[in-house]
């Protein structure tokens, strides 16, 4: 027995961008329905495994909205996502393993990395991985993770690797690992609950297992999008999951996109000024059948770190100029399997 998350239906945009105009024209008015959005709630405030892998940046397309303004406004998110939820909660429900069975998962990701030469010379260069895991209820499993060949940004940056030697920046590498029981979390949220305040509060306490991190809500916009990954979350939390992003305070509408395997989706982002790294947190998925495709994060500022304080040979990830890709994931395909190395 297996089933197969891959959300590859077609969407009628045009329908769906005059549904969201239409309803962020509501908002924009003043209606009650857009008021309700607005001051529903105040402003309250794991580890995600860095592997998984392909290049996946978004191409945003900014949507027109009534009133002269663009994708990005607080109501056309609000709106967008909202109803969102209600085609969450139409879908069939995604069945979890079995003893005996795994929950199979394929993505690609990329990443963007500052290499330290010395003397305070670096150069930039981008890396894709491949990321695939088996999780049994149980906690086995086995994780194989491959990196991919590097890139640089710029003819710069490549002679600059050149120039020192060209130093090992561990391409084309496999890790296979195998694990026994309690090896690797299981996270099961098959108890959840599924009204949005209650989820919300078990979010906002860090007391869901699997995920967690620093108060605030960016932390919070990153953990839903964590939540969304599982494709045995029942439809009813997913729902509440997007019910709470579209009444978290700045979250925004970035618009149509396109994600690193070429599938059409909608994008919705939250930003972090008040950090060292300045940086927007992107998450793509399908409005029709509420998978969540892909996720981005993008340098908002330049950002730069003390390179001398690592010393020659150090890498950082999360610096780079404005605009800069720093890790981008596309989810490709999960589901149910009968052994470690049955794939989809």
């Amino acid at each position: 027995m297996k089933t197969t998350v891959d959300a590859r239906e077609p969407m009628n945009f045009e329908e769906d961008v005059l549904d969201l105009a239409l309803e962020s024209l509501q908002a924009r008015r003043g209606s009650k329905l857009g008021r309700a959005r607005r001051t529903r709630r105040s402003h309250r405030r794991t580890a995600i495994t860095i592997a998984a892998a392909g290049l996946a940046i978004a191409i945003a397309i900014p949507i027109a909205l009534p009133g002269g303004g663009t994708g990005g406004a607080e109501p056309a998110a609000a709106a967008l996502l909202h109803r969102v939820a209600l085609r969450a909660a139409q879908q069939p429900p995604e069945p979890a393993p079995g003893p005996g069975q795994y929950l199979y998962a394929r993505s690609e990701s990329a990443s963007t990395f500052l290499y330290v030469i010395g003397d305070g010379t670096t150069f930039m260069f981008m890396q894709p991985s491949n990321h695939q895991s088996w999780t049994g209820p149980n906690g086995s499993g086995r994780i194989l993770h491959t990196s991919g060949a590097v890139t640089f940004p710029t003819d710069a940056d490549r002679a600059k690797w050149i120039a020192a030697g060209s130093p090992d920046l561990y391409e084309n590498v496999t890790e296979d690992e195998s694990f026994g029981p309690d090896g690797l979390l299981y996270a099961d949220y098959a108890d959840l609950p599924t009204d949005p305040e209650e989820l919300l509060e078990l979010i906002e306490r860090r007391e869901i297992v699997g995920v967690g991190g620093p108060n605030g809500d960016w932390e919070t916009f990153v953990i839903i999008g964590d939540l969304l990954r599982g494709t045995y979350t029942s439809p009813e939390v997913r729902a509440a999951l997007y019910q709470i992003a579209a009444d978290l305070p700045g979250v925004e509408l970035v618009g149509r996109v396109v994600d690193g395997a070429g599938r059409p989706g909608v994008a919705v982002a939250y930003t972090k000024l008040n950090s060292d790294a300045p940086s927007r947190m992107e998450l793509i998925f399908n409005p029709r059948t509420a998978e969540l495709l892909g996720s981005n994060e993008v340098l908002f500022a330049d950002s730069t770190v003390d390179v001398e304080s690592g010393g020659p040979g150090a890498i950082y990830g999360a610096v780079g100029p404005a605009g800069t890709h720093t890790f981008t994931t596309t989810y490709l395909v999960s589901g149910v399997v009968d052994s470690t190395t049955e794939r989809l």
